[in-house]
């Protein structure tokens, strides 16, 4: 198994993310726990995103998923001998609570992480006031928009713990 599949896989574990690739929520939310991981625990694994349709997306990082998909079904288990320095996985395990739903709120956690990952990425990558960032996701994810409200708190809350 190559090294960055190794890295991605290692990362996602740390995060408690499946590396399942199966339905489209299953890549959605890798792509989506990547970018958070990456950008609020400072471990950078070099994916770049862009703004596409569901949020922020690497198409790299679609490669790469499909590639480890590959590997763990050719039974390559190379990954179990490696591990992330343990300040990288300290790291990205603190950040892993931003990826956690509110019970409160009533949506699929793919879709959950699409809303703090957009959110995110229109205020940090974009430059976006939460004015702009509510006008944007009405427009373009009208389905989330009810509980933008509970993604501007939960980051937040969440970067005001750091």
């Amino acid at each position: 198994m190559d090294s960055r599949l190794v890295l991605l896989k290692l990362f996602l574990n740390e995060l408690g993310v499946s590396d399942s690739i199966n339905e489209i929520d299953d890549r959605k939310s890798i792509q989506k726990a990547v970018y958070l991981g990456q950008r609020l625990a400072g471990v950078d694994l070099g994916y770049r995103f862009g703004w596409y349709l569901r949020g922020p997306y690497s198409p790299s990082l679609t490669q790469d998923y499909y590639a480890l998909a590959d590997s763990l079904s050719a039974d390559d288990k190379e990954w179990e001998r490696k591990s992330l320095k343990p300040e990288i996985a300290r790291k990205l395990r603190k950040n892993a609570r931003v990826l956690e739903k509110p019970k409160k709120v009533e949506l699929s956690d793919a879709d959950w992480l699409e809303l703090v990952a957009s959110v995110d990425f229109l205020r940090n990558v974009r430059k976006r006031d939460d004015e702009e960032v509510q006008r944007i996701l009405k427009k373009e994810k009208p389905h989330l928009i009810d509980f933008v409200d509970d993604a501007f708190m939960h980051l937040d809350t969440f970067e005001n713990d750091q």
